[in-house]
């Protein structure tokens, strides 16, 4: 699949409707769950807003793409930002495009350690670069939030944890309450669906070690 190359800042940028053919979503999934998780991505680096003249000029240059016409902000993504979108689909091709994240970090996390242990010549601008590369990748990473599979298991542990600490029914809400405070308390988000999932084992441990009071 090939497009237009576009750039922005020196970056090869795709539109939301180009990020929904690639990951065989509908553009209107992508925004939504963009705006669902806006929290997640930073402006600049996951993506640029085209709004106004920056936004009128793009339209002008591209005047047989039908997808712009009635738009009155454009979203362009980068890398970066659309490995975060494809967390948030759930569909095959934005498994498959999150799988290649994946190894695409050990894969260059393998050249950076066979670049440090290997005898002249030594390639410093080589190493520099696969560290670079090593880092954003880390960082695309820890951004990524548990998926729907991850979510449910998260839930049933949560379940399992209220009755074992209460066997009264009329009781059992107060308790869902307090665990779910705690979760968002301890990770330091707006719901327990945008823990980290790098956290997802912490926060099972912390589920089922849980003995907090609900004050009733």
């Amino acid at each position: 699949m090939s497009f237009d190359v576009i750039e922005r800042e020196g970056q090869r940028v795709l539109t939301t409707a180009q990020i929904a053919q690639s990951y065989a979503a509908e553009a209107k999934t992508v925004t939504r769950n963009f705006q669902r998780n806006q929290q997640h991505f930073e402006q600049g680096v996951h993506y640029f807003a085209l709004t106004g003249e920056a936004l009128k000029q793009f339209k002008g240059e591209r005047q047989n793409d039908a997808t712009l016409k009635f738009a009155s902000v454009l979203y362009l993504w980068t890398e970066q930002g659309a490995f975060l979108l494809a967390k948030s689909l759930n569909t095959d091709k934005a498994w498959q495009a999150y799988n290649m994240l994946i190894s695409e970090y050990y894969k260059v996390t393998q050249q950076l350690q066979q670049t440090q242990t290997q005898t002249l010549p030594y390639d410093e601008k080589r190493f520099l670069a696969l560290e670079q590369r090593v880092k954003e990748i880390e960082l695309q990473l820890q951004l990524v939030t548990l998926h729907s599979g991850e979510q449910k298991r998260l839930q049933k542990a949560i379940s399992e944890r209220v009755y074992e600490l209460c066997n009264i029914k009329a009781r059992r809400p107060a308790y869902f309450s307090t665990l779910y405070r705690a979760i968002k308390k301890r990770y330091h988000v707006d719901s327990y669906r945008d823990i980290p999932q790098c956290q997802l084992q912490d926060a099972l441990y912390f589920v089922a070690h849980y003995e907090g009071d609900v004050g009733i």
